[in-house]
């Protein structure tokens, strides 16, 4: 067995245990479900190795029984066992939930007999924004402090460097994480055709759900074909790097103030198409938590600054930040005196060693994926008449976007 089979199969086990009894898994509702476990293990598992991992598939085999375990006997003490017996056990020794009387449906992660009132098919593309941009060389630092920048904060003071730089370090890192995901409450067997746009980008390690006809995207990339599960799946995974480095700027500066003991974020909103605003923004300072004991001093031109834990500062922006925003931050370190002197008999003064910056952006994706067209082509079952309600919505969220100072 590969080494990353059990793995995986923990991870499919972890999502059928939420769709069957909804997060969080505590304790007590897993005692209160041991018979339903047992028999989802006991289809999921065949003389050792993952069967049928499916959650549609598995709607089919093992009833959603939320009172099942009050006509069955639980097993609080010997549960180990059972589940062990269970597990091993051959296609022979299959509990009464593989019995014949069950139907299935002919499409392995598809329940059968599927039927809703109002058919609605939902399509949400997710992108997580990974970047690392370098300090800026002493000739970029050169340039910004001849130019003094642009675009000047209407809230600016002598606290506050009153412009945003005009040149920035290129990113080492812009990488971002794509998932495709579905919605499906569509009666019958659907079939559906969703077609993205990447642009010029490449793919990197595509991940597919099975229900995707890869032998229609090998003709014609871009295209996914498919017969979906009922409910929520991943229709896609995909990595694309070298993308922009988002809706959301900064910067970090050392050694200012008359006494060179100083640090400086500054943070500010681009103008992207399409896009009002962005929502839960928040910098973290990082910085030594055994070197500095605090930060005083501080000075924010708006949101609020907190040292939340050790080594940490998070400043951030509640509700709604508008396009076309920015805001400064400065402060000094308070090092720990205890520490080892320098040469000069004084204790090195201590600054942030980098800021990381997270966000959601609704309406847009960085590396410019997007949906061209999503039709239902057939619908054995669905009513001719309806006509499904369909939707899509983007959302990029910067996660990793480290900015070295």
């Amino acid at each position: 067995m590969p080494a990353l089979v059990p793995l995986e199969f923990i991870s499919h086990l972890i999502k059928v245990l939420h769709d069957y009894f909804q997060p969080p898994l505590s304790r007590q509702k897993i005692e209160k479900n041991y018979s339903t476990i047992m028999m989802l293990l006991n289809e999921m598992i065949e003389d050792g190795y993952p069967f049928v991992t499916e959650e549609n598939a598995l709607r089919d085999l093992v009833p959603f029984a939320d009172g099942l375990s009050k006509f069955l006997p639980t097993l609080p003490k010997g549960a180990a066992n059972s589940l062990k017996s269970l597990t091993s056990s051959s296609s022979s020794s299959k509990s009464f939930s593989s019995d014949s009387s069950l139907s299935r449906s002919n499409v392995p992660w598809r329940r059968s007999n599927v039927k809703h009132n109002n058919n609605e098919l939902y399509i949400d593309i997710q992108e997580t924004l990974s970047v690392i941009i370098p300090a800026l060389s002493p000739t970029q630092q050169l340039l910004n402090s001849i130019s003094g920048g642009s675009n000047p904060v209407p809230s600016a003071s002598a606290f506050y460097t009153p412009a945003v730089p005009q040149v920035l370090a290129e990113p080492i890192v812009a990488i971002a994480h794509g998932s495709v995901l579905a919605t499906t409450k569509l009666s019958g067997v659907p079939d559906i055709q969703l077609i993205l746009s990447f642009g010029n980008r490449l793919l990197e390690g595509p991940a597919f759900h099975p229900c995707i006809r890869l032998a229609r995207w090998r003709e014609r990339p871009g295209t996914l074909s498919f017969i979906p599960p009922d409910g929520k799946c991943c229709l896609l995974q995909y990595t694309i790097s070298g993308v922009e480095s988002g809706p959301i700027g900064g910067d970090l500066k050392t050694g200012l103030g008359p006494m060179k003991d100083e640090f400086e974020v500054r943070v500010w909103s681009r103008v992207p198409r399409n896009v009002k605003f962005v929502e839960n923004l928040r910098v973290e300072v990082v910085f030594d938590g055994e070197r500095v004991q605090n930060v005083k001093g501080t000075r924010a031109s708006s949101g609020e600054f907190n040292i939340e834990k050790k080594g940490v500062g998070v400043w951030r922006f509640p509700g709604k930040t508008p396009m076309g925003w920015n805001a400064s931050l400065r402060g000094t370190m308070v090092v720990n005196e205890d520490l080892e002197s320098g040469p000069d008999g004084t204790v090195p003064q201590e600054f942030p060693k980098y800021i990381k910056i997270s966000y959601d952006c609704q309406g847009m994706l960085v590396s410019g994926a997007k949906v061209e067209s999503l039709r239902i082509v057939s619908g054995n079952g669905l009513d001719d008449r309806a006509k499904p309600y369909k939707g899509v919505k983007y959302l990029t969220q910067g996660k990793d976007i480290v900015i070295r100072g």
